[in-house]
């Protein structure tokens, strides 16, 4: 998880209430809390819905429904692999006037 997220564009490794996390722009786009299981990420919406419906031993809900944790133990490289680009590609866009 820690080199997919680190080989995106401007994406660095920082830190918050003690566990790792991964930014662009100063924005967190992915976070690993403690225990390593799992990683959460900015992904909000109709994509988290239909992830979390579609395969819930995998992924789930948290803080609000505001971002979307990932059990590391059960997804597809691949589809992590894209999860965390798209995280990052959105932090990435410049912000809407």
């Amino acid at each position: 998880m820690r080199a997919l997220a680190l080989a995106l564009p401007d994406a660095v490794e920082s830190a918050h209430m003690g566990h790792p996390d991964f930014r662009v722009r100063g924005r967190i786009f992915a976070s690993l809390p403690p225990g390593g299981a799992s990683v959460s990420l900015k992904i909000s919406g109709p994509d988290l819905e239909a992830l979390v419906a579609a395969d819930p031993a995998t992924y789930r809900a948290v803080w609000g429904g505001r971002w979307l944790a990932v059990t590391l133990a059960t997804v597809q490289r691949r589809a992590l692999a894209a999860l965390i680009a798209d995280a990052h590609a959105a932090l990435r866009r410049p912000a809407s006037p």
